[in-house]
Protein backbone atom coordinates (compact mmCIF):
# COMPACT_ATOMS: atom_id res chain seq x y z
CA UNK A 1 0.00 0.00 0.00
CA UNK A 2 2.85 2.37 0.86
CA UNK A 3 4.53 1.66 -2.45
CA UNK A 4 1.34 2.41 -4.33
CA UNK A 5 0.91 5.75 -2.53
CA UNK A 6 4.58 6.64 -3.15
CA UNK A 7 4.23 5.82 -6.85
CA UNK A 8 1.09 7.93 -7.10
CA UNK A 9 2.78 10.90 -5.39
CA UNK A 10 5.83 10.61 -7.64
CA UNK A 11 3.57 10.48 -10.70
CA UNK A 12 1.82 13.66 -9.56
CA UNK A 13 5.15 15.45 -9.07
CA UNK A 14 6.38 14.38 -12.49
CA UNK A 15 3.13 15.50 -14.13
CA UNK A 16 3.47 18.95 -12.55
CA UNK A 17 6.98 19.43 -13.93
CA UNK A 18 5.97 20.21 -17.52
CA UNK A 19 8.59 21.12 -20.10
CA UNK A 20 9.28 24.86 -20.30
CA UNK A 21 8.04 26.56 -23.45
CA UNK A 22 5.41 24.03 -24.47
CA UNK A 23 2.60 25.25 -22.20
CA UNK A 24 1.92 28.87 -21.38
CA UNK A 25 -0.82 31.21 -20.27
CA UNK A 26 -2.11 33.90 -22.62
CA UNK A 27 0.15 36.96 -22.79
CA UNK A 28 -1.19 40.47 -23.27
CA UNK A 29 -0.15 42.10 -26.56
CA UNK A 30 -2.42 45.16 -26.34
CA UNK A 31 -3.18 46.11 -22.72
CA UNK A 32 -6.42 47.09 -21.05
CA UNK A 33 -6.90 50.87 -20.90
CA UNK A 34 -9.86 52.47 -19.18
CA UNK A 35 -9.90 56.15 -18.25
CA UNK A 36 -12.53 58.15 -16.43
CA UNK A 37 -13.38 59.89 -19.72
CA UNK A 38 -14.48 56.46 -21.08
CA UNK A 39 -17.11 55.94 -18.38
CA UNK A 40 -19.70 58.46 -19.58
CA UNK A 41 -20.46 59.54 -16.00
CA UNK A 42 -20.47 63.25 -15.09
CA UNK A 43 -19.17 62.80 -11.52
CA UNK A 44 -16.46 60.16 -11.05
CA UNK A 45 -15.34 61.16 -7.54
CA UNK A 46 -17.35 58.44 -5.76
CA UNK A 47 -16.37 55.53 -8.01
CA UNK A 48 -14.74 52.94 -5.77
CA UNK A 49 -15.10 49.20 -6.02
CA UNK A 50 -14.26 46.08 -7.99
CA UNK A 51 -15.61 44.64 -11.22
CA UNK A 52 -14.83 41.09 -12.33
CA UNK A 53 -15.04 40.30 -16.04
CA UNK A 54 -14.93 36.74 -17.37
CA UNK A 55 -14.15 35.98 -21.00
CA UNK A 56 -12.49 33.51 -23.34
CA UNK A 57 -9.25 34.02 -25.24
CA UNK A 58 -9.48 32.01 -28.46
CA UNK A 59 -6.76 30.35 -30.53
CA UNK A 60 -6.08 33.64 -32.38
CA UNK A 61 -5.69 35.69 -29.17
CA UNK A 62 -9.05 37.45 -29.58
CA UNK A 63 -11.39 38.09 -26.63
CA UNK A 64 -14.77 36.38 -27.00
CA UNK A 65 -17.93 36.16 -24.87
CA UNK A 66 -17.09 38.77 -22.22
CA UNK A 67 -19.51 38.96 -19.31
CA UNK A 68 -19.56 40.87 -16.05
CA UNK A 69 -19.44 38.40 -13.17
CA UNK A 70 -19.49 40.90 -10.29
CA UNK A 71 -19.98 44.66 -10.34
CA UNK A 72 -20.60 47.51 -7.93
CA UNK A 73 -22.11 49.88 -10.53
CA UNK A 74 -24.07 48.63 -13.55
CA UNK A 75 -23.59 51.93 -15.41
CA UNK A 76 -19.92 51.01 -15.93
CA UNK A 77 -20.62 47.62 -17.51
CA UNK A 78 -20.92 48.74 -21.16
CA UNK A 79 -17.70 50.76 -21.08
CA UNK A 80 -15.82 47.91 -19.42
CA UNK A 81 -17.08 45.34 -21.95
CA UNK A 82 -16.02 47.64 -24.83
CA UNK A 83 -12.52 47.99 -23.41
CA UNK A 84 -12.14 44.27 -22.66
CA UNK A 85 -13.05 43.45 -26.26
CA UNK A 86 -10.16 45.69 -27.37
CA UNK A 87 -7.54 43.65 -25.45
CA UNK A 88 -5.27 41.56 -27.68
CA UNK A 89 -3.52 38.45 -26.40
CA UNK A 90 -0.89 36.04 -27.57
CA UNK A 91 -2.91 32.80 -27.27
CA UNK A 92 -2.36 30.25 -24.52
CA UNK A 93 -0.54 27.13 -25.57
CA UNK A 94 -0.88 23.52 -24.55
CA UNK A 95 1.70 21.08 -25.87
CA UNK A 96 2.94 23.86 -28.12
CA UNK A 97 -0.45 24.42 -29.83
CA UNK A 98 -2.73 27.46 -29.34
CA UNK A 99 -5.86 26.67 -27.29
CA UNK A 100 -8.98 28.51 -26.12
CA UNK A 101 -8.94 29.39 -22.41
CA UNK A 102 -11.27 31.08 -19.94
CA UNK A 103 -9.88 34.16 -18.24
CA UNK A 104 -11.12 36.29 -15.33
CA UNK A 105 -9.99 39.89 -15.01
CA UNK A 106 -10.54 41.85 -11.79
CA UNK A 107 -10.72 45.62 -12.31
CA UNK A 108 -10.25 47.87 -9.27
CA UNK A 109 -11.52 51.43 -9.08
CA UNK A 110 -9.86 53.53 -6.38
Amino acid sequence: MRRLICLMLMGMLIAQDLPIGENQHPKVKKPFRLGYHDLRIPDTTDIKGRVIVSFFVDEDGEVTNPEIVDTFNTILNDAIIDRVLAIKFEPAKQNGRPVRVKYSLPILFK
